[in-house]
């Protein structure tokens, strides 16, 4: 669960948000997070006690004005009534995961997860952070972590530092040790620091690895957990607030008891919900790849491990949506970890490359559009089986492997293929780098052909599809456009007043091949702005289904691969600017990065223009469009000039 993700800063932001400005003062608070206790109610005798963790963990989640969600996070759990069976405490290899973002990751998460626009007043130090709680597995090894971090942190690791100092604030800040990105808080109390070894990017689970083992010894030898089914119970174990423990007496508290409650601690227990599986999904391969639950608990508790009855783990959650809440299964995330620590990095998952609906879903009139004739198309819709291609994107795996829109995809190897997650569930299991022999049908085919199709790796395969139609899309406008140019050319030439019967008929041959590439690029133009979208959709995406992205928004800065955040006159003036926007992060393998843009650059103006607050928010909201622009920069006190197109840029 996520719980908290509060931000704390002594630097100061105005809002831009419909015209209307608003200044935001960040608090200084720090509070220092306590885990008070695991789980606060009695142990069942048949159940190991575990000590409290009253140890404050070495994270501070200072308290301010939230700029991502406001849900309030879910109560503690309450003592066991008199009576009443106390819960069981949580398994052992539940822990609490403190992520602290400060200096300028913290610039470019607010820059990504902020309001429409932000301007600095002042640069954040390594004491102003924005902090996540949630819930960690510990892994077979004993010293990895699985856990779920909301996607916009977890890019931030991707990306290159600036290289200009931040923490420069008018405010003095005492020199001290400068606190870890990721700490770990155990069931016994211990805060060890970690690192972030990598995403795995089909299921969204984050690895971490810590300093030192965090059990006594791996439990690779432990027995395989059953498999889950339906009907089964279930507990969700995540950090949830908790109240301050009693003030310990003098005596006490010198020989090292708990600290003394006050204002700037957070205090947290181990919070646990029940639920009940409903629905377990199995891929091609019979392995569950999602588990649905009934239980009681908000979207907050997107993170939070699950257990069966007996402490078993069971998965994690992955979303909740009123009582549904979808759990990853063992298996997957042993797959997930296993990607990552082989790679000792985050892994990509299979690209394809197309996209289609299941040939049941295929009205009857896309089939015939593509060729198909009905008496041919109808036993397929009927049968139900095999993903129908609408669109195979131009230099992707399924189009060097010879795949083309109308094809319909019955098997994969020697497994049927009914739907689009079948599919995208047989490519994960094949995974990145194999070669897998797709039995295809086509229109003019009478007998079933096999292609055998080479799986690349993306970190987004929804994106990088999209992105593919789009560097096509604007290939195929680019080439309308100079025909079009020579084409105006020569009628420029040739209408003169003395022109002749011949050059006559030249001109009407010309302005009618004119009209006709006008009306392709009008074509060509809704195919750039479909593509456009569907670049901009599969943004946010880095799992789910390959050919069903969801919806999101995207700005010209994100389609040049760059994040930028507002800066005040007084901000500006520490960099050695007037004004302007503070790049923060730029993504490789983009427009922004081929024109060498980088992090901790002013962009000072926008085509000669300076850049103010409602120039921000305009560009901000902007659609992207294919007009290059030229960035005013200011690097290091010198400035310089760079014009950046914002045609398609490659998938990093």
């Amino acid at each position: 669960m996520k719980f908290l993700g509060h931000t704390s800063a002594k630097f100061s932001v105005r809002t831009e948000k419909a015209g209307a400005a608003s200044r935001l003062r960040l608090g200084g608070v720090r509070l220092v997070v306590c885990v008070l206790a695991l789980c606060p109610v009695a142990v069942p005798a048949q159940t190991e006690p575990r000590a409290p963790a009253q140890t404050p963990a070495a994270a501070e989640a200072p308290r301010a004005p939230r700029a991502a969600s406001t849900q309030t996070p879910p109560a503690a759990a309450a003592p066991a009534a008199p009576g009443r069976a106390a819960r069981p405490a949580p398994p052992r290899e539940v822990v609490t995961v403190v992520h602290r973002l400060s200096g300028w990751k913290l610039l470019a998460w607010l820059a990504s997860s902020g309001p429409p626009a932000l301007e600095l007043d002042e640069l954040p130090t390594a004491a102003d952070a924005h902090t996540n709680i949630v819930a960690g597995y510990i892994y077979e090894d004993g010293r990895s972590v699985v856990t779920r971090l909301p996607q916009a942190e977890v890019e931030l690791e991707g990306l290159p530092a600036p290289q200009v100092a931040f923490g420069l604030g008018t405010s003095p800040v005492a020199p001290r040790k400068p606190e870890p990105e990721y700490t770990l808080v155990t069931a016994d109390g211990r805060r060890v620091e970690a690192r972030f070894v990598g995403l795995d990017t089909a299921t969204g689970l984050t690895l971490l690895e810590a300093d030192q083992p965090l059990l006594p010894g791996a439990h690779t030898e432990e027995p395989e957990a059953s498999a889950p089914a339906v009907g089964q119970r279930i507990r969700l174990y995540a950090p949830a607030p908790a109240s301050p423990p009693a003030p310990a007496a003098p005596a006490v508290a010198a020989a090292g008891a708990a600290p003394r409650p006050d204002a700037n601690r957070i205090y947290l227990n181990i919070d646990q919900r029940e639920g009940t599986l409903t629905e377990v999904r199995r891929g091609p391969s019979g392995k569950p790849f999602r588990v649905v639950a009934d239980a009681d608990v908000s979207p907050e508790w997107a993170g939070a491990v699950a257990a069966d009855e007996s402490g078993e783990f069971v998965g994690i959650v992955s979303q909740s949506v009123g009582r549904e809440t979808q759990i990853v299964p063992l298996a997957t995330v042993r797959g997930a970890c296993d990607r990552v620590l082989k790679l000792r990095g985050s892994a990509p998952q299979p690209w394809l490359g197309v996209r289609g609906d299941a040939a049941s879903q295929a009205p009857l009139q896309t089939w015939v559009s593509f060729g198909w004739k009905p008496e041919m198309a109808l036993p397929h819709i009927e049968k139900s089986q095999g993903v129908f291609l609408t669109s195979v994107a131009p230099g992707t795996p399924a189009a060097l492997a010879g795949l083309r829109p109308g094809d319909l995809i019955d098997r994969i190897g020697p497994r049927e293929v009914r739907s689009v997650e079948d599919l995208s569930q047989t490519l994960r299991e094949a995974g990145v780098g194999s070669v897998v022999d797709f039995t295809v049908w086509r229109w003019q085919e009478p007998e079933p052909i096999r292609l055998p199709v080479e799986l690349k790796g993306t970190n987004n395969p929804a994106l990088a599809t999209a992105f593919a139609e789009q560097r096509a899309a604007f290939e195929s406008l680019s080439a309308v456009a100079r025909e079009m140019a020579g084409v105006e050319a020569e009628l420029q030439a040739l209408r003169r007043p003395a022109s002749s019967a011949a050059d006559k008929a030249k001109v009407e041959r010309l302005s009618s091949r004119l009209r006709e590439l006008r009306l392709r690029l009008d074509a060509g133009s809704e195919q750039m702005n479909a593509a456009g979208k569907r670049v901009a959709d599969s943004r946010g995406l880095n799992r789910g289904p390959a050919l069903t992205p969801p919806f999101a928004l995207m700005t010209p800065l994100q389609s040049l691969g760059l994040s930028a955040i507002g800066l005040t006159e007084r901000g500006a003036a520490r960099l050695g600017a007037r004004g302007g926007m503070l790049v923060v992060a730029v993504r490789p393998d983009t427009p922004a990065a081929a024109v060498s843009i980088r992090a901790g650059d002013v962009i000072e103006t926008v085509n000669g223009a300076p850049v103010r607050r409602f120039e921000l928010i305009r560009l901000l909201a902007t659609p992207p469009g294919a007009a290059p622009l030229t960035f005013g920069l200011v690097r290091e006190g010198q400035r310089l000039n760079v014009t950046v197109s914002p045609a398609p840029d490659k998938q990093r």
